[in-house]
C-alpha cells in the first residue's frame, strides 16, 4: 500500500473527484458517445427518498407511482451524469427538462451507476 501524507490524506478524503467509483460507458443512441457515470451519493439518495415518499393521506394511482419513480430516477441521474472535467452535467434546474427526455438510455446509464456502489457483503469479502 503506498503511503500517503497526512496533508495529502486529508485533501484525497475531502475530494468529490477521489470519493466516488466511476465508469466509462459507451453510448451507441448518442452516436458512440463515451460519458463517464458514478455512484450515487448518499444525499443524492437521500434526496430521492424524500421525493417519492408518499404525503400523510396521499392515494397514488399505479400510473402516478411509476411517474413519481421516473422522477426519482431523474434526481439521481442529475448526480450520476459527469463532464469530462469530472463536473457534474446537469443541476437541479435541468430537472424539468430532464423529465420530458428520460428514457432507456438514461435508466441503463443510471444502472452502471448503481452497479459501482459495493454492497457491505462485498466489502467484507476483501
Amino acid at each position: 500500500m503506498a503511503k500517503v501524507k497526512k496533508s495529502n490524506l486529508r485533501d484525497l478524503a475531502l475530494s468529490a473527484s477521489q470519493s466516488f467509483r466511476t465508469k466509462k460507458v459507451i453510448v451507441p443512441e448518442w452516436g458512440d458517445l463515451e460519458v463517464t457515470v458514478r455512484e450515487p451519493s448518499i444525499q443524492a439518495r437521500i434526496q430521492c427518498s424524500e421525493f417519492m415518499r408518499e404525503k400523510e393521506g396521499e392515494e397514488l394511482t399505479s400510473t402516478q407511482k411509476a411517474l413519481r419513480n421516473i422522477e426519482g430516477d431523474a434526481v439521481i441521474f442529475i448526480n450520476i451524469l459527469l463532464d469530462e472535467d469530472g463536473s457534474h452535467v446537469f443541476t437541479e434546474e435541468d430537472l424539468p427538462a430532464l423529465l420530458e427526455t428520460y428514457g432507456p438510455v438514461h435508466a441503463r446509464l443510471l444502472s452502471e451507476a448503481f452497479a459501482l456502489t459495493i454492497s457491505v457483503l462485498d466489502a467484507e469479502k476483501k
